[in-house]
């Protein structure tokens, strides 16, 4: 089936796959470290929420630790991408693109 005969809700490249999980983040142009609950995931980008105000363009360390045996741990670079604030109360959900995945550490 080609793109075009996918139904919209499809055509992207990865699943997008529900998460619940504590992520640790790290910027790196000031090492500013903060945690972070997890939405979703997929190949190539994650969304989660914080109460630390970052901006599109943003560049920082993920780390997301196994808590199961279905789970590996994940360790990537991503930039944001997107930040909007939470209607349901303080925070900000932030869609971030995967830029590489690291070597664990």
């Amino acid at each position: 089936m080609s793109l075009d005969q996918r139904s919209y809700d499809e055509k992207r490249d990865f699943i997008r796959v529900p998460v619940d999980c504590e992520m640790a983040l790290e910027t790196l142009d000031t090492g500013r470290r903060f945690v972070a609950e997890g939405r979703n995931l997929s190949g190539n980008g994650v969304l989660f929420v914080t109460d630390e105000a970052l901006q599109p363009g943003d560049r920082l360390n993920l780390h997301i630790e196994a808590t199961t045996v279905l789970m590996s741990v994940l360790d990537a670079t991503i930039e944001v991408v997107r930040v909007e604030s939470l209607s349901e109360g303080p925070g900000y959900a932030v869609g971030g693109s995967i830029c590489a995945i690291n070597n664990g550490g």
